[in-house]
C-alpha cells in the first residue's frame, strides 16, 4: 500500500457497505461511479438483504387511526441493550394513496398493498419498498368481480424463479373456491389458473410465506351442503381459525415456481385450539392458543413446526412439537415469530390514566420469560408483519444465494 494514497480493497468496502442501512446506501451512490455500479449490482442487493435479515430485523405495526402520519410503525431492537426503538414509516409526497392502503403481505422488504384507487372492488394492488420508497402498480385483474362474492390475496416470493408472485383467490357461495388469478413480477400480467385440489376448500384471509411457497388456513368441507344449510364458522374478524364442526381444518399450499396448489393435514391436537400461521427458521409453523371450557385449565400457546414437506417435496407431512409455554395469566392474540420471540398482543384492552395503550408483549422461545413494551401510539393496533430494510427493486429480481 502506497502510503502517500488511502486505498481499501474491493472487498472490504463492499463488506463494509452491506452493513449500512438502505438510506444510507442511497446517498453514497453519489460517491463515486464504482460505488453507485456495486450498491446496484443485484449480487450486491442479495448480499445486503442476507445481512439485513439476519442482524437487523424489524416488525412492522399496521394501525388504524388519525394520530399518526401513516398506519405503519417500524419496530426495530437495539442488539447492544435489547430497547424497543419504534418510528413511524416514511412516505414520499408522490405517494399520498398509502395512506389507506392495508398489507396483505411482506417479503424481503417488499410490501404487497390493497388500495381502494378505483373505487370500486376488487381492492387495487401496489407493490412498495418503504426503505427506498419506490412503488409498482399492480395492473387490474381480468376476472370480472360482480361474478364472486369474496377475493383473497397471497403475496410471496420464489429463489427457484426467482420471482414475486400475487396470488387473487375467488369464491362464490359459501366461500368455496371457484376461480384463482396469478400476478408474476417478471412477466408484468394475470393469468388463470385450475384450482385443482382447491374444489370444496373454504381459505381464510390469513396468508404468510416461506420457502418459495404461500400457506393459507382453511376447511375442507365433508360431504354436500345444500343451499340455506348454515356456513362453516371461519372468524370473519380474525386471523385464525377454530375448530370447524362442517368440514376438516387444512393448509393450503400454493408452489410458486410450479403454481400447484397443495392441501396439507394440520398437526394432530388432542385439545382446542385457535391456530395462527407463522414462520419459524423459515419453516411453516403454527402458533396453537390453548383453551378449554373447563376454567381449571390454564391458558398456553403450543409451537407447531413443519420439518418436512414444503409443497414441494411431495407427499410427507411431518408436524414437530417445538415449544410449549409456562401457564400465562392472561389472554393474548398471537400475530406472528419475531427473532426468537412469540410477539403477541392483548386480548382484552388495555388502559392508563390517559385511555386505551397499545401493548405488545414478547415470549422468549428459549427463556420462557414475557416482557410487554408499551408502543408510543395509541391508534388501534390491527397486525404486526415481519419486515426487513432492503435495496430490492421491481426491475431486478434475483435469486437468494446460499
Amino acid at each position: 500500500m502506497d502510503s502517500n494514497v488511502f486505498f481499501l480493497p474491493h472487498e472490504i468496502i463492499r463488506n463494509i457497505l452491506k452493513r449500512l442501512p438502505v438510506k444510507s446506501l442511497i446517498r453514497f451512490q453519489c460517491v463515486c461511479k464504482d460505488w453507485k455500479n456495486l450498491i446496484q449490482n443485484p449480487s450486491f442487493i442479495v448480499d445486503h438483504l442476507q445481512q439485513s435479515t439476519h442482524q437487523n430485523p424489524s416488525l412492522l405495526l399496521e394501525c388504524n387511526g388519525i394520530n399518526i402520519p401513516l398506519p405503519w410503525m417500524q419496530v426495530i431492537q437495539n442488539p447492544t441493550d435489547c430497547w424497543l426503538q419504534v418510528r413511524g414509516v416514511q412516505n414520499s409526497p408522490s405517494n399520498n394513496f398509502l395512506r389507506n392502503a392495508g398489507i396483505v403481505g411482506s417479503c424481503n422488504g417488499l410490501l404487497c398493498l390493497e388500495t381502494n384507487r378505483y373505487s370500486q372492488p376488487p381492492l387495487s394492488l401496489s407493490l412498495w419498498n418503504p426503505a427506498t420508497t419506490a412503488v409498482r402498480h399492480v395492473p387490474r385483474t381480468r376476472t370480472a368481480f360482480s361474478d364472486f362474492d369474496d377475493c383473497l390475496t397471497g403475496f410471496g416470493f420464489s429463489p427457484i424463479v426467482n420471482d414475486y408472485t400475487i396470488v387473487r383467490i375467488y369464491a362464490k357461495s359459501y366461500d368455496v373456491v371457484t376461480e384463482v388469478e396469478v400476478f408474476s413480477l417478471n412477466r408484468g400480467t394475470w393469468k388463470a389458473i385450475d384450482i385443482g385440489n382447491l374444489k370444496g376448500v373454504r381459505l381464510s384471509s390469513e396468508t404468510v410465506t416461506a420457502n418459495g411457497a404461500i400457506f393459507w388456513c382453511g376447511v375442507k368441507l365433508v360431504g354436500e351442503k345444500e343451499e340455506g344449510e348454515g356456513n362453516i364458522d371461519l372468524q370473519e374478524d380474525e386471523d385464525y381459525i377454530e375448530e370447524a364442526e362442517d368440514g376438516v381444518v387444512v393448509i393450503v399450499s400454493f408452489d410458486i415456481a410450479k403454481e400447484v396448489f397443495t392441501v396439507i393435514p394440520r398437526p394432530e391436537l388432542d385439545y382446542h385450539a385457535c391456530m395462527k400461521l407463522t414462520v419459524y427458521e423459515n419453516k411453516l409453523a403454527i402458533l396453537c392458543d390453548i383453551w378449554e371450557l373447563d376454567d381449571e385449565i390454564p391458558y398456553m400457546i403450543d409451537l407447531w413446526v413443519l420439518d418436512e414437506g414444503t409443497c414441494a417435496s411431495g407427499q410427507t407431512w411431518s408436524w414437530t412439537k417445538r415449544y410449549t409455554s409456562s401457564p400465562l395469566s392472561r389472554t393474548l392474540d398471537l400475530m406472528t415469530i419475531w427473532r426468537n420471540e412469540i410477539i403477541c398482543k392483548p386480548h382484552s384492552e388495555e388502559r392508563d390514566d390517559k385511555g386505551r395503550i397499545n401493548v405488545i408483549y414478547m415470549m422468549n422461545l428459549t427463556t420462557n420469560e414475557v416482557k410487554g413494551y408499551v408502543m408510543p401510539y395509541r391508534d388501534y393496533l390491527l397486525r404486526i408483519y415481519n419486515y426487513v430494510e432492503s435495496l430490492v427493486s421491481f426491475g431486478n429480481n434475483y435469486v437468494e444465494e446460499s
